[in-house]
């Protein structure tokens, strides 16, 4: 089920996207999907697309957003498998 509060902010009952874990999991999965297609990586090796000739990580925005999505979708697998 995905449901919209009405607006005015979390206090006066503001825009909240309600969703399902299945559905939450499978949003984050379609990222994931995409970070992999155009990085050419799976994300369990994620850092090796950020990682220079000299072994330093940079930590741009796709690779922070990219790692949130993948904690993201492992907790939410992790409690689908509960």
């Amino acid at each position: 089920m995905t449901d919209r509060a009405t607006p005015g902010g979390l206090a006066n009952g503001g825009h909240v996207r309600v969703v399902t874990l299945d559905q939450a999991a499978a949003e984050a999965r379609e990222l994931l999907d995409d970070y992999e297609r155009r990085y050419g990586l799976p994300s369990e090796r994620r850092a090796e697309a950020f990682t220079d000739a000299s072994g330093r990580l940079h930590q741009t925005g796709d690779y922070l957003l990219w790692s949130a999505t993948w904690q993201r979708w492992c907790d939410l697998r992790s409690r689908l498998a509960s």
